[in-house]
């Protein structure tokens, strides 16, 4: 067996937790390496929050390689164990005693460029405090044209990330759609709507105000005004390592409950 390990830096400083995860993984027979693109692994291991494994993810799901991550972030949806319970987890994985979850992924066309989101696509200014406008078109038919922030087209598991402060709909990470939500929308009837995930979005932003495009949360890309996003969905998912029977939803609740308290 061999494993790939990918740190984040800002949480393993100095490399602490990554060699306290190869020497385990050693001493119970397991190849361990720094993770690197397109190397062939049984499985990935994130050290970091969600941002971490957000890295990771696209690269995984090309390869099909499933992910296990170790919590250093302040939420951690995304994450299945902490520091401690890597031995015990690395045991479980060698009998057989865990199961994948499969989580979609989008894909957002841009110049005739393709970038794919496991969490959302995000339109929005790229400075200054006017807002932009935008057209949101779904199968060549508008549905709204607005100004307003930005706009998110997010995954199911996007949907407890930005959308959700934002004011979207949590949603199950099994359900086949895409999530449209807009940023502070200058409009009384605009609100999310949830489409089928192999529908075919355009994001068209307008006006002279500059705009960007977000994949994950990084910069991708700046936009001229009507210059299309087209988003879809993508036939390839991410699959995360999970071990007993906590649902999604008793996972949900007690992570954003561990934040309101400022855990």
């Amino acid at each position: 067996m061999k494993i790939g390990i990918y740190s984040n830096p800002n949480k393993d400083e100095k490399g602490k937790l990554f060699a306290e995860i190869s020497e385990i993984a050693e001493k119970n027979g397991v190849s361990a390496e720094k993770y690197s693109i397109g190397g062939k692994y049984d499985f990935v291991v994130s050290i970091g929050g969600d941002g971490t494994i957000l890295r990771v993810a696209r690269e995984c799901a090309y390869s099909g390689t499933p992910i296990l991550g170790i919590n250093k972030g302040t939420l951690g949806f995304l994450t299945e164990i902490e520091p401690s319970g890597f031995s015990a987890a690395l045991d479980k994985i060698k009998s057989r005693d865990y199961v994948l979850e499969r989580r979609a992924l989008i894909d957002a066309t841009v110049k005739d460029k393709h970038y794919y989101a496991l969490n959302d696509v995000v339109v929005s200014r790229s400075g200054g405090g006017r807002m932009i406008t935008m057209e949101v078109s779904v199968n060549g038919e508008i549905i709204d044209k607005f100004s307003c922030d930005g706009y998110i087209a997010c995954t199911p598991t996007g949907s407890t990330a930005y959308s959700l402060s934002a004011g979207g709909s949590v949603i199950g990470p099994n359900t086949p759609v895409i999530a449209l939500t807009p940023i502070n929308p200058h409009t009384l009837r605009t609100r999310p709507v949830v489409v089928g995930s192999f529908e075919q979005i355009t994001l068209t932003y307008t006006g002279a105000v500059g705009a960007a495009v977000y994949i994950d949360g990084e910069h991708t890309l700046d936009l001229s005004s009507g210059e299309p996003v087209y988003v879809t969905g993508w036939d390839r998912s991410a699959m995360f390592i999970r071990f007993g029977k906590k649902s999604f939803y008793s996972r949900l609740l007690g992570k954003l409950n561990s934040w309101s308290a400022g855990e």
